[in-house]
């Protein structure tokens, strides 16, 4: 009597055989761009791996300070920037009255930067804040349109940025999530202030 052989299993088909190259393939579309998010974002916030070559000309904040750790103040009141959550903000710091021409000069340098930017314009927001209620003249006022005058205390100004004094006449860049990421000396051009801002606003998904 001929003996029964045992019915071979099927052969999984090649379409449901799992293609570990694909899976592979599939985990690096994630990966990748995961990664160099991660790597970007330790350089852009310490430091880490920057070369000394940069080309930043303004200064960075490592590790940047705050916006949320600087109360504000309008006129006699708390000053919340939720309207100007998710832009780039400007700022300079400056005298109450803004009379001398160092602070002027700052005012007037980030003015320019403003209307240069064109059409990215509307992706940022000027702020001037002095230690007290801010008392621009009514000429001043009508040099800088929509730019927000406000105030902040001096000792919160200067632990919040780990200055040693009231940064005077100097420029500082916010970024949309309230990072504040670099600063530019008085005496620097407008220039640089412009050259960084649009790099940042060229390289940023926010904002």
């Amino acid at each position: 009597m001929a003996q029964l052989l045992p019915e071979a299993s099927p052969k999984a088909s090649p379409e449901k055989r799992p293609k570990k190259r694909d899976r592979l393939q599939l985990a690096l579309v994630f990966l990748i761009p995961t990664t160099a998010m991660a790597l970007a974002w330790t350089m852009y916030f310490t430091g880490v791996w920057v070369p000394d070559g940069r080309t930043n000309k303004g200064e960075l904040l490592l590790p940047p300070a705050q916006l949320a750790d600087i109360p504000l103040r309008d006129g006699g009141q708390a000053f919340i920037p939720d309207e100007t959550d998710g832009l780039w903000r400007i700022v300079v710091f400056g005298s109450t009255e803004c009379t001398e021409s160092q602070c002027q000069e700052s005012l007037y340098k980030t003015r320019q930067v403003h209307i240069a930017l064109n059409k990215e314009a509307e992706r940022v927001a000027r702020f001037f804040i002095s230690p007290e209620a801010p008392k621009p003249s009514e000429a001043l006022e009508s040099e800088h349109p929509g730019i927000y005058w406000l105030a902040a205390d001096k000792n919160t100004i200067e632990t919040v940025l780990g200055t040693s004094q009231w940064p005077s006449n100097q420029v500082f860049i916010i970024d949309p999530l309230g990072n504040v990421i670099m600063s530019y000396q008085p005496e620097q051009p407008g220039g640089d202030l412009l050259n960084d801002l649009k790099k940042l606003l060229r390289a940023s998904s926010i904002g």
